[in-house]
């Protein structure tokens, strides 16, 4: 190890000594579980690590924690927001309920088994649309396709979704009824 690199080291880890409980409990108030305030403060010092170079001195320097920590913690809502988003319009497309909607968290149990029984590229496109809210043209440069290839591949992976879901609940519902006794008692 050069002494840049132990110089490096010695101001991380003074940085993180004196900064992380205050930066935990800010991701504490603001995040959404506690398991998500930790993995925020993580990713605060990651990038805190992966930037300390360009990293102010002195106070300078928790103001700029802060901060990146408001912007990890925005970016954790955004991903919950579009996994709830995902999950409400794979819920609304895939059927109408004849009997209602499903319950006791039925209905997100269904989307993830459908998303699981699907092949990987469908789940991907899928997610990449609807979780990660990408046009086709963008699908595409991220699948390195054309965008009419990938405007098919969402357009079959939903199709394909839709199947699977509704079949899904197709069984869950039969399951859920009671029998039919023949005889009439």
């Amino acid at each position: 190890m050069t002494d840049g690199e132990r110089a490096r080291r010695r101001r991380f880890d003074a940085l993180f000594a004196s900064y992380n409980p205050a930066i935990l409990a800010y991701c504490g108030w603001r995040a959404g579980s506690a398991s998500d305030a930790q993995d925020a403060a993580a990713e605060v010092f990651l990038t805190a690590w992966r930037r300390l170079d360009e990293l102010p001195d002195g106070d300078a320097a928790r103001v700029w924690l802060y901060a990146t920590a408001r912007r990890v913690i925005a970016n954790q809502r955004r991903s919950e927001r579009r996994r709830a988003a995902l999950f409400e319009r794979l819920a609304l497309d895939a059927a109408a309920f004849p009997q209602g909607p499903p319950v006791d968290g039925l209905e997100e149990a269904l989307v993830h088994e459908a998303l699981g029984r699907l092949g990987p590229r469908d789940r991907e496109v899928l997610l990449l649309a609807e979780w990660e809210g990408l046009t086709p043209a963008e699908i595409a440069a991220v699948m390195g396709c054309l965008a009419m290839t990938a405007r098919g591949r969402l357009h079959r992976a939903r199709r394909r979704f839709r199947s699977v879901f509704e079949d899904l609940l197709a069984a869950e519902t039969r399951t859920r009824q009671p029998a039919f006794r023949k005889g009439g008692s």
